[in-house]
């Protein structure tokens, strides 16, 4: 009984932020979940000093940000100024990130990465 309250609150957990995606925002959809896949793959090699696996991710996740242009809003989609601006600021921290891992700044790196964690919170927190 115990475990099967535990499941069914797993399942619920797990089910929070999912929704089916309308068919227009497949690709958004699919970017951003590249763009995690990579970003956790290029924060673990940074955790284990492997700058050359970070600078892979990261670069597959930049190759996916790009299409942030194109991105819909879920909510305040009349905030589009924001959302632009967001997406530029961004996009340049993941660059500014690029150069600390190329030439192996892991101070840096965990400065950078900690921004980017906040920019994604507050992007999520306003436009998902």
């Amino acid at each position: 009984m115990i475990f099967q309250s535990m499941n069914g609150f797993a399942l619920a957990a797990e089910t929070i932020h999912r929704h089916s995606p309308a068919p227009k925002m497949g690709s958004q959809h699919s970017s951003m979940s590249i763009t995690n896949k990579q970003w956790q793959a290029c924060k673990k090699c940074l955790e284990d000093g492997d700058f050359e696996g970070a600078g892979v991710s990261l670069s597959r996740m930049q190759k996916a940000a790009d299409s942030l242009t194109k991105f819909r809003p879920h909510k305040n989609k009349e905030m589009m100024d924001d959302f632009r601006e967001q997406s530029d600021n961004f996009k340049k921290n993941l660059s500014a990130l690029s150069k600390a891992i190329r030439e192996k700044d892991k101070a840096r790196t965990q400065s950078l990465s900690q921004v980017i964690d906040n920019s994604c919170l507050q992007c999520h927190s306003v436009f998902r």
